[in-house]
């Protein structure tokens, strides 16, 4: 008897991912980097709007939020985020 699906250790084969979930996946990084760029810039803007130092804290947040958002993509795309019991589960289904 075959275990469930869902569970770990159970379907091994899975047919490979779509288009449309990799570009999801990719895609959702690059929104991440985006939007936390966006962000904070946008407090470096309060920032600079309250101290008079115009263009200091746009361009500290700006670079700051693209290192929080490229961190972020790394620790997800090497699998750092994971517990070991998933890192390891997801190393044995990776072919690659």
């Amino acid at each position: 008897m075959n275990p469930p699906a869902g569970r770990r250790g159970g379907n091994r084969d899975r047919s490979p991912p779509t288009v449309w979930s990799e570009l999801g996946r990719y895609g959702g990084h690059g929104l991440t980097i985006g939007i936390a760029t966006a962000l904070f810039a946008w407090l470096g803007t309060l920032l600079d709007g309250r101290l008079h130092t115009e263009p200091l804290f746009v361009l500290l947040g700006a670079f700051g939020g693209f290192a929080a958002g490229f961190y972020s993509m790394m620790r997800h795309l090497t699998g750092a985020g994971q517990s070991e019991p998933e890192a390891d589960a997801n190393r044995d289904e990776d072919p690659g």
